[in-house]
């Protein structure tokens, strides 16, 4: 038997300009192209009020459509070229019939209405959504051929095969097919939307409603509908919705189409069918004499056909549409590598332009990724903006790999270093209004509740005297030595163990290495000595700030890596440096093993709240923490305790931020899991010193 291409016949429409699609029989169509609503805005399971609010106004904006409306809503879910299996992009196009191309859309008002931002869609758009069709030779401008291979169509190398919604869900509707949107596999997705003669229409439930009434059937009944021959399951109440006007009875045909090889297309048709088998009665199915005509019917401008149409009211619709999927884009794109756990291409970024600030924290118990995921971090924010400063702070080096690297210099301070950089400081930089003096002397001093107001006054007095001259600790003894005050006498007292400052040698070579603009900072050999770690890490913090205030770098990332509890006394310090450091294009990320760690609950919520970005990781906090200190709603909280992690593959954390609520995974290259997982470090240490 001789084989014919049906391309032409089935395609039927073509691009005209400005997003307006011509069709077969002379009738236009205006088409957009959007992307699907983050569903973390949501509630988990979409059980709750705000999901209760989105649905409710989805399904009024439906039931305000026009008279005899049609349109076309297509969800096209591909791979990203040169990617693995699990990396996909998402789109929606939405198409509606209009009597010419200046036509209002009313679908694209429902879609503003809703927060999606809806562009025209443009030529190449157009290709790449019939690309999941006619393969990718259509990109290039050629129309492969299809064959008609009775339950598949065969076109190019592969093979389209498509299933169809025969029976609409009735046991539940909330996000009922949501497995079937976020399918980790390449997938077409289509559904047809018309809107009958509702006078008509509305005759015929009156009809209904009467007989329903005069049987005293008062739960539900089932009557027969004459125009689509399929029966249609509704209560009076329902019934009477309808006829005042607050819903309106929809006809759809679902269409979902697959392309691949025979075997990947036909595991994934029988995935899916298993996928819908326990919602209710409704049933998504492997056409198989269909295929051809089921196929032609989704293609945009070709009629619909009515043995797959189905009625539906728009409160039902409202949950069936594939509006909403698990990913965010909400950021801008970075060269960090995340997808959310449907596969979807995921972006995180910092330094996003609609940040309120810069700053983040990290919250993880020990071996959960958290300078895993840093490391990642640093990396795509150096690829990104290749004069960016980075600047890490921690205990145990875990940085030490990735910041030489990238040219970066790693130091670990010993105490004899640590003094050497803050004697170099105090004879380079004299004493000056500033409130760093202030935070130096009080941490010298001990840091602690010892310290009253009378105490702190004495000290700005102290250095009042000195203000222009190079700060000597014997100085600074000898002159509260000479107030008769018990506070004097007091901090004279507490700065004696410190006369050696005066003393050590100046090393200005460790005071140009925090001036690199990639440098780490090991305090692990310090840990004796809790006053100089201390008192350390102010200094570094402070020509960090000197630098930025200079301007020096286009964008800062300082990294507090288990070492914010040094700032536990000089909150007012650090509270300063998080609310203005956006003004420099620089942030701070304070990273932890567990938000209740932090002891102080005034100062956890200081980094909480002005942390723009918040990451959890697996064991970072107790649901009771969460509720109770920083007051997360339920959702966000289950998020946030259910990330997990599958080494080496990828690793989950929870992301927050005041417009977004997604758990994402990172999946590194074998390339850079050698170079930043922090378990071949410590291995690496165990082994030198067993030897």
């Amino acid at each position: 038997m001789k084989q014919y291409s049906l391309t032409k016949s089935i395609l039927g429409s073509h691009f005209l300009d400005g997003g307006v699609i011509s069709h077969a029989d002379g009738s236009l169509s205006k088409g957009f192209e959007l992307e699907p609503l983050p569903s973390g805005n949501l509630e988990e399971g979409f059980e709750g009020g705000v999901s209760d609010g989105f649905f409710s106004k989805l399904s009024d904006l439906l039931t305000k459509l026009p008279n005899l409306f049609e349109g076309q809503l297509i969800l096209s879910r591909s791979k990203v070229p040169g990617s693995d299996e699990l990396c996909f992009i998402t789109r929606i196009f939405c198409f509606e019939k209009v009597k010419n191309k200046n036509s209002y859309s009313h679908f694209e008002a429902v879609l503003t209405e809703l927060g999606m931002n809806a562009a025209a869609l443009s030529l190449d758009t157009w290709n790449q959504l019939l690309s999941g069709v006619f393969g990718e030779s259509i990109l290039q401008n050629k129309l492969s051929d299809l064959i008609w291979e009775k339950d598949f169509v065969k076109t190019g190398k592969g093979v389209v095969r498509v299933l169809s919604l025969t029976e609409l869900p009735q046991l539940t509707w909330r996000g009922c097919l949501q497995p079937i949107f976020e399918n980790a596999d390449e997938f077409t997705l289509s559904i047809h939307l018309s809107i009958p003669e509702r006078a008509k229409i509305k005759r015929q439930l009156e009809t209904k409603r009467r007989v329903s009434h005069a049987l005293s059937i008062t739960s539900s009944l089932e009557v027969k509908n004459i125009e689509s021959n399929s029966v249609l399951s509704s209560s009076e109440e329902t019934l009477e919705r309808v006829l005042v006007g607050k819903e309106t009875l929809f006809e759809i045909s679902f269409g979902l189409i697959l392309r691949g090889t025979t075997e990947s297309t036909l595991t994934t048709a029988h995935e899916i069918e298993r996928l819908t088998s326990g919602i209710g009665n409704a049933g998504i199915f492997l056409e198989g004499i269909g295929t051809l005509p089921i196929l032609k019917s989704h293609i945009p401008g070709n009629r619909v056909l009515a043995i797959r149409k189905l009625p539906i009211l728009t409160e039902n619709l409202a949950h069936l549409l594939p509006l909403l999927l698990d990913y965010s884009r909400k950021n801008d794109s970075s060269s960090l590598r995340l997808r959310s756990r449907s596969g979807e291409v995921s972006n995180l970024n910092l330094f996003s332009k609609e940040n309120l600030n810069y700053n983040s924290f990290i919250c993880g118990a020990s071996g959960s990724g958290k300078s895993f995921l840093m490391n990642a971090i640093l990396s795509s924010n150096l690829k990104d903006d290749p004069k960016s400063r980075l600047c890490i702070f921690d205990v145990g080096g875990s940085y030490r790999k990735i910041i030489e690297s990238n040219g970066g210099k790693s130091t670990t301070l010993n105490q004899a270093e640590a003094t050497a950089l803050i004697s170099s400081f105090l004879n380079l930089h004299p004493v000056n209004g500033q409130s760093f003096y202030r935070a130096f002397i009080e941490t010298l001093c001990g840091s602690g509740s010892h310290i009253t107001h009378s105490h702190m006054v004495a000290i700005d007095d102290l250095l009042k005297e000195i203000e222009g001259e190079k700060l000597k600790i014997k100085k600074l003894i000898s002159n509260a030595s000479k107030r008769s005050e018990r506070f004097y006498s007091d901090i004279a007292h507490w700065l004696k163990p410190h006369v050696g400052f005066d003393l050590a040698p100046e090393r200005k070579d460790l005071i140009e290495l925090i001036k690199s603009p990639v440098s780490a900072f090991d305090f692990k050999e310090l840990d004796s000595d809790p006053v100089l770690q201390k008192t350390t890490i102010l200094l570094l913090t402070e020509l960090l700030w000197l630098d930025l205030v200079n301007g020096r770098f286009s964008r800062t990332l300082i990294v507090f890596d288990e070492v914010w509890r040094f700032f536990a006394q000089s909150k007012g310090f650090l509270e300063e440096m998080y609310r203005t450091l956006r003004k420099y294009k620089a942030g701070i990320v304070s990273i932890t093993q567990n938000l209740a760690d932090y002891g102080d609950d005034t100062f956890a919520k200081m980094l909480f709240t002005n942390s723009f970005t918040k990451i959890f990781l697996q064991n970072g906090a107790s649901a009771e923490y969460l509720k109770n200190t920083f007051d997360l709603p339920r959702t966000d909280i289950e998020r946030a305790l259910s990330v997990t992690s599958k080494k080496p593959m990828y690793s989950e954390f929870f992301a927050l931020t005041p417009s977004m609520s997604q758990v994402f995974r990172l999946y590194p290259t074998k390339e850079f899991y050698e170079l930043a997982n922090t378990e071949n470090i410590s291995n690496s240490n165990q082994k030198q010193e067993a030897q």
